[in-house]
């Protein structure tokens, strides 16, 4: 769960918008199970990328279905009338202008307890392969937004995973990486609901979310 947003977060945004100017944003959450219950280890991570003209549009769409301005996908889906409304969501995406790509790594290794070495591969290779525009649907990416966490640490391990990137020229840096709350980019919601409708395919089995963007969607498998 991110933070409040903060007054400020809406200046920086627009200024890193600018910056990218008619570039495409991937905007970046992620789904996860690393307790040790029992059950199978993964972590998730998914970009949407939207295209500078779909951007203002896009938002405008999700507004206009969650007038109230708040949304949290895990939350909604355990009512019927929110299910209802995450496919209408997951329905808002511009065919074929945006593309998601999906990093699923399949298991978590026994010595990552929280999960954070996993968090850092999935993040790498979700930011290198929208960089690179390696599915060949998008063109190369150099903003990336993901959501703010609440604990310090764990931006800052965001911002480290980049810089490693750049240090081994897998990405330039002219990659950015911001974190900021979905309250301040409701563009956030679209990985949030992309990771959620991934998780019920691969958890519950339930596959008619996933099927809403499955033709848009790049999966790539880490061990």
């Amino acid at each position: 769960m991110s933070p409040p947003a903060g007054p400020g977060q809406a200046n920086v945004l627009k200024t890193h918008y600018e910056r990218v100017r008619d570039g495409a944003v991937a905007y970046i959450d992620e789904t996860y199970h690393v307790d040790r219950d029992g059950r199978s280890r993964f972590y998730v991570m998914a970009a949407v990328v939207v295209l500078e003209p779909d951007r203002d549009p896009l938002r405008r769409d999700l507004d206009d279905l969650v007038p109230d301005g708040w949304w949290h996908t895990t939350e909604e889906l355990r009512k019927d009338e929110g299910r209802e409304q995450a496919r209408e969501l997951l329905r808002t995406f511009r065919v074929p202008d945006e593309t998601c790509v999906i990093v699923d790594k399949v298991t978590v290794d026994d010595a990552d307890a929280d999960g954070t070495q996993a968090r850092g591969a999935v993040l790498g290779r979700l930011l290198t392969a929208v960089h690179h525009a390696e599915h060949g649907t998008h063109p190369p990416v150099r903003l990336a937004v993901v959501e703010e966490q609440r604990e310090a640490r764990k931006n800052s391990f965001d911002r480290s995973v980049r810089k490693g990137l750049i240090e081994r020229g897998e990405i330039s840096d002219a990659m950015t990486l911001l974190a900021v709350s979905p309250g301040s980019e409701h563009l956030l919601w679209l990985p949030d609901l992309v990771c959620s409708a991934y998780r019920q395919q691969m958890v519950f089995k339930r596959t008619d979310l996933f099927d809403e963007v499955r033709d848009l969607t790049h999966v790539i498998q880490l061990p």
